[in-house]
């Protein structure tokens, strides 16, 4: 019998997903978790520096000589833009960027060669700039609970790209750009009220695993689902699915699947 995940379930789903986003942080130093602890370390040894909810300005130079910097989180500070320094991190993989009230990003995004990782959950952003193809390593990105109602076609050049978190913005379809990201394995698209299909070519993406479009306003989904027997989970709670169709889906898409309705 396929597994239904009760729709309590859902709100653990919603914390839960992309909770992998941590893993395989830096473990060969300690990280600096303050701007007086940065001043009294040897800058260029320093690969993680975690600033998040600091008051203290940055001030300019305050990132300088951090040429070994893998990890750097400013998240919950108020943040006009961007530091112009973080561009200038040569070994930066991971940023995160969550509620600091960023209204747009820079083009110097795509100056990031090593960047894999890039949160910027909870600001009010309305676009993502072209630029941020140029970001070709690019393994995850969040961008939940913004305001945006689409994403750059420049964005099929991150072709290993391996998650997208979508939730909670002004989405009226699934972002066409996503059709060249064929190792999408993780996609979340929940809240964004506008979507109201899932198109045949989001489907046929060969490595997903977990899809998400909670909340959606989706009544159908495409007639042939037979790409999605391999997907561990699909959640589809609070969607307005008919139950000739819910019987249609289960039926289609095998025992292993976890499915919320």
């Amino acid at each position: 019998m396929m597994k239904i995940i009760p729709l309590c379930v859902l709100a653990v789903c919603a914390v839960c997903a992309g909770c992998f986003d941590n893993h395989g942080k830096p473990a060969d130093a300690t990280p600096v978790t303050s701007l007086a602890a940065l001043a009294a370390t040897n800058r260029a040894d320093v690969t993680r520096l975690y600033l998040r909810g600091g008051k203290e300005p940055l001030a300019a130079g305050a990132l300088a000589g951090l040429s070994k910097l893998r990890e750097l989180d400013l998240s919950e500070r108020e943040l006009a833009a961007v530091p112009p320094e973080v561009f200038t991190l040569p070994a930066l993989e991971h940023l995160y960027l969550t509620r600091c009230g960023l209204k747009e990003l820079p083009a110097d995004l795509a100056k990031m060669p090593a960047l894999t990782y890039l949160n910027l959950d909870g600001n009010q952003l309305t676009a993502v700039p072209e630029a941020l193809g140029g970001a070709t390593k690019l393994k995850w990105l969040r961008l939940n609970e913004n305001q945006l109602a689409g994403l750059p076609a420049a964005l099929s050049a991150c072709t290993d790209l391996r998650a997208v978190y979508l939730r909670r913005n002004k989405l009226t379809s699934v972002p066409e750009c996503l059709k060249a990201c064929t190792k999408l394995q993780d996609v979340a698209f929940d809240g964004n009220v506008a979507i109201t299909e899932i198109p045949d070519w989001f489907v046929q993406l060969p490595a997903l695993k977990s899809v998400s479009f909670g909340g959606c306003r989706i009544a159908k989904l495409p007639a042939d689902l037979k790409p999605w027997r391999k997907l561990n989970s699909l959640v589809l709670a609070g969607c307005p699915i008919p139950a000739d169709e819910m019987v249609r889906i289960r039926k289609e898409l095998g025992d292993d699947v976890a499915l919320v309705f």
